[in-house]
């Protein structure tokens, strides 16, 4: 039996409602971004000292949501589990928009979109001994694999079972080349490790699972669809183990920072003005928070404390995103010694401004206007018996023990 996929009817007032809000906040985002192009100034946060904002540390958020989001349709459509089916092209879906408001939001942090061409004029515009311009390669080559993944899942093409499989192993390349970029700059404490490609990674398969598995399941709900309850609750088991695999990299990587005598990045990193943004975000939302949540005896088998567990957890990996960038960046680099006069050897600060969080307000609008387009017409959602196709799939023999 060949489960059975349909649009969303769009037609309900909760869905319009919806599509207008996230309409208004993505032209405010538009207007925003206009204006400070016209007046040709930065008004962000950004500085000499910290030099990346909210804009890279959500583009590199959700280039890891992206690369996560492939491990739900990895485990239909390359480890044959028919269970998890009803969301596999979701997740696919939300991969590619994911990825899609990773390169808007470096788009609007180079100022001047017009040269946004030059990030993929491989061999031509780009310095390719540059990690910046090998990861343009690895961003552009992503795109188009989730395009035709996209295309051959909605198909329900044979091509499927190829571009699967391509498509995983290209998004742990993309991620690793991300965490490669903070990863190999020795200047920068909180950012050099050789554990940093390893922990992108880690991070990116967590939080993309759990985005998958909090936006999906409001998707069903909204869309009126049966909620599988076993298939959520399941997949609260691997985001356990994927959570638990990511602490163990992250304490490896920040024993390591802290054992030598030069450990001035890493107490500023714990001790530091962004200090609650480690502890208070990454340490006690990304890990503590869901792991006790997801290995209580109770909570942890329940549908209401896995999806719990998993919305907190997709915001911690943000602040573990958060307390790389600017921690990172606001520690005073170690030009020579003795004491560095003016913003060189003070510790960088970095505003938040109202017009850099409506310019990221509108990037991420935009990605769920068009998400929630995307369901009214691909037909990415499970059809209305989804469930029971699923248990009978599920339960079906293998040919060769009919055949017995």
């Amino acid at each position: 039996m060949e489960l059975t996929f349909a649009s969303a009817t769009g037609s309900t007032r909760k869905y319009k409602i919806a599509v207008a809000v996230l309409a208004v906040l993505s032209v405010i985002g538009v207007l925003v971004f206009c204006l400070s192009y016209t007046l040709e100034c930065c008004p962000w946060g950004v500085n000499n000292s910290v030099a990346w904002g909210q804009l890279i540390t959500v583009m590199i958020y959700f280039i890891g949501l992206s690369a996560g989001s492939l491990v739900v349709s990895s485990l239909t459509y390359v480890f044959g589990r028919e269970e998890y089916k009803p969301i596999g092209r979701m997740a696919v879906f939300m991969g590619l928009l994911l990825m899609a408001g990773a390169m808007f939001c470096v788009m609007v942090d180079l100022g001047r979109p017009e040269g946004f061409w030059r990030l993929f004029g491989f061999f031509y515009s780009n310095n390719m001994k540059s990690l910046f311009a090998i990861n343009g390669l690895f961003y552009g080559g992503y795109l188009l694999l989730l395009i035709l993944y996209l295309g051959a899942a909605l198909a329900n093409s044979k091509w499927t079972k190829v571009l699967a499989p391509a498509a995983v192993l290209w998004a742990i390349l993309v991620h690793t080349g991300t965490g490669s970029i903070f990863g190999f700059v020795a200047a920068r404490g909180v950012f050099y490790s050789s554990m940093k490609p390893i922990e992108f990674v880690s991070a990116a398969v967590a939080s993309g699972l759990a985005l998958v598995m909090v936006m999906s399941y409001f998707t069903l709900k909204f869309s009126r669809r049966e909620v599988p309850t076993n298939m959520f609750v399941s997949l609260g088991s691997l985001l356990k183990l994927l959570i638990v695999v990511l602490v163990l990299l992250v304490a490896v990587d920040k024993l390591t920072h802290y054992y030598p005598p030069h450990r001035e990045s890493l107490l500023f990193l714990t001790t530091g003005a962004w200090a609650w943004i480690f502890w208070g975000m990454q340490f006690t939302l990304g890990y503590v928070v869901p792991l006790f949540i997801l290995f209580h005896p109770r909570w942890g088998k329940t549908l209401k404390g896995v999806l719990i567990a998993a919305a907190i957890n997709v915001i911690g990996i943000f602040g573990e995103r958060a307390a790389l960038i600017f921690p990172g960046l606001g520690e005073p680099l170690h030009l020579y010694p003795g004491t560095v006069e003016g913003i060189w050897g003070d510790r960088g600060t970095y505003p938040v401004t109202a017009a850099e969080t409506l310019i990221t307000v509108g990037i991420v609008a935009l990605i769920s206007l068009i998400y929630l387009i995307g369901i009214r017409y691909l037909r990415v959602l499970p059809g209305e018996s989804a469930v029971e196709e699923v248990q009978e799939l599920a339960e079906e023999p293998e040919p060769a023990a009919a055949a017995e």
